[in-house]
């Protein structure tokens, strides 16, 4: 139809203008399959796909996309801790070696991934642990096939751009919680429960020490579509095809081992790239380790963030249970929540896996 509408365009053209102004129209008729394209590739999926929920003797295949485990006994204690669960464990093929800061090839990491994805025995995938990798292997996945064969895909860390990939190009949602590295002991372990075992609703409330360091930086209350993860991981995928519009979404963050000005600096990219004036909400987690190396010259990390949360016209609250630290949220990427600032809350509004 659109090769038609050219094709009767030209013909138009031919007959309206003369040589001189048809030639930069017909250029412009023909770079159209090229927009249209790319608006093709970029089109957001509004309709959320849900997994199927996890049970008792499901099998969890582990994939490790990113960085390779330095001591090995990491994986046998994460699998012994999933059969524990009641959970069976299928080892990805590559999850034990070692390729510089990598386990193997783009090409091998990517083949690992989707051979567990397509193995119709397989019910969820978690990963080992992050590192950097992920964002190498995007352009290498088969999309239509994950969106096909659906399942629950769940880390953090530099697993967030393989999170935040998927369900943008897929509308699978996805499972923002711990790697095989992390603490799986609860109140972790409880949010998964409750999340993947269930087609409940959840509401993410922290209790104990993790209220402490909780604080209201904007007042209100707002709804949108969950997204988020890393920092630094995401601005290492922003403007790419694999990263959604920023319009209407609750937009949560978490970073380690940055010092703050580095921090300011992700941020500000944020802000030029008009994620501020678009997200319906923020919600900020744990920025461990983020201590300037000389403190006297520097503003700290509670500070850059009030600099630049403090004036923004939608609800923002930090100090949320989410990132590199022992106990943390797990939290569906691409799920419509409701935050409240002044109670520091998440609200799902509606089950994030079926069964």
């Amino acid at each position: 139809m659109l090769h038609l509408i050219q094709y009767l365009s030209i013909i138009y053209l031919l007959k309206k203008v003369s040589r001189r102004s048809f030639i930069p129209s017909l250029g412009a008729l023909l770079v159209l399959p090229t927009m249209t394209s790319f608006q093709k590739n970029s089109h957001e999926i509004s309709v959320p796909i849900y997994p199927k929920g996890l049970k008792k003797g499901a099998t969890i295949g582990l994939c490790a996309p990113a960085g390779p485990s330095h001591d090995l006994t990491e994986i046998d204690h994460f699998k012994k801790f999933l059969i524990d669960k009641g959970f069976n464990v299928k080892e990805g093929k590559y999850i034990r070696k070692h390729l510089g800061y990598f386990t193997s090839t783009d090409v091998q990491r990517t083949e690992e991934f989707m051979e567990l994805i397509e193995d119709s025995s397989v019910d969820a995938i978690f990963f080992t642990r992050g590192g950097w990798g992920c964002a190498r292997i995007l352009d290498l996945l088969d999309y239509d096939s994950i969106q096909r064969n659906q399942k629950i895909i769940l880390g953090f860390s530099d697993i967030t751009s393989l999170l935040i990939a998927i369900t943008h190009k897929t509308g699978l949602i996805t499972f923002h919680g711990p790697n095989g590295n992390a603490s799986w002991e609860q109140p972790s372990y409880q949010w998964i429960e409750q999340l993947l075992f269930s087609e409940k609703s959840i509401l993410y409330e922290a209790k104990g020490k993790q209220t402490t360091s909780q604080k209201t930086i904007v007042s209100g209350i707002a709804k949108g579509e969950l997204i988020g993860g890393n920092l630094s991981v995401i601005c290492g995928i922003i403007g790419s095809n694999y990263f959604p519009t920023w319009s209407n979404k609750i937009l949560f963050l978490e970073e380690v081992g940055e010092e703050p000005y580095r921090v300011d600096r992700m941020l500000t990219q944020l802000k030029l790239n008009g994620a501020f004036e678009q997200l319906a909400g923020i919600v900020l987690g744990q920025f461990k380790k983020c201590i300037a190396e000389e403190p006297n010259w520097a503003f700290t990390i509670e500070e850059v963030l009030e600099q630049h949360f403090g004036n923004l016209k939608i609800p923002v609250f930090c100090g949320a249970p989410i990132g590199h630290i022992k106990d943390k949220y797990v939290l569906p990427i691409g799920q419509t929540v409701e935050i409240n600032a002044d109670k520091f809350t998440i609200r799902t509004l509606g089950p994030s896996v079926v069964f």
